[in-house]
């Protein structure tokens, strides 16, 4: 589990972005998806979280136009900072610092005509990461995915209902761990 759905809904996600549920289905595995819409700009913006019977959340999912969050000229604020608040708010608590360069690189992402100055230099494995991690929201490169303690964060450019568009998907390892232990 990545959290309780009430702790969710105590997050920017719901108090800044306006969040709400738009309706919700069972799924074959006992899980139920919650559909969410922000309180703007609903047309390019889909939320699913999965949870468990006792709204425990497993997978959060946030789907955004491609042509509405932008590309490697221009990037739309309102769309990184709605990517920013996703990543911030599912990951699992364990994870949020290492998670915090997926948090700051998405924050710090501009189009190509600004200038971004650093403090200090970044280890060379990491800045490779936060490239990688750039193209992908820039819709240059296909898939971002980084595997932590507790969850994983997957972004990548997906075709959804005929559209480009860009998802984040963070999802618990808590059935992997579970798995590992029993063998």
């Amino acid at each position: 589990m990545l959290l309780e759905y009430s702790k969710l809904k105590e997050t920017e996600l719901f108090s800044f972005f306006n969040f709400t549920e738009i309706g919700r289905k069972p799924q074959s595995s006992g899980m139920m998806e919650i559909h969410l819409k922000p309180g703007g700009f609903q047309e390019f913006i889909d939320v699913a979280m999965k949870v468990d019977r006792s709204e425990g959340v497993h997978e959060g999912t946030l789907v955004l136009d491609r042509d509405w969050i932008g590309g490697p000229m221009t990037i739309n604020p309102f769309g990184k900072d709605l990517a920013k608040s996703f990543v911030e708010a599912v990951t699992h608590p364990v994870d949020k610092e290492k998670a915090s360069s997926v948090i700051s690189t998405i924050w710090g992402l501009s189009g190509s005509a600004d200038k971004i100055l650093y403090l200090s230099e970044k280890p060379e494995a990491e800045q490779k990461q936060i490239e990688k991690l750039a193209n992908v929201y820039f819709g240059v490169d296909k898939c971002f995915s980084l595997e932590l303690d507790k969850c994983r964060i997957l972004i990548e450019n997906i075709r959804d209902v005929g559209r480009s568009r860009l998802r984040i998907v963070i999802t618990s390892l808590e059935k992997r761990e579970k798995q590992l232990l029993t063998q």
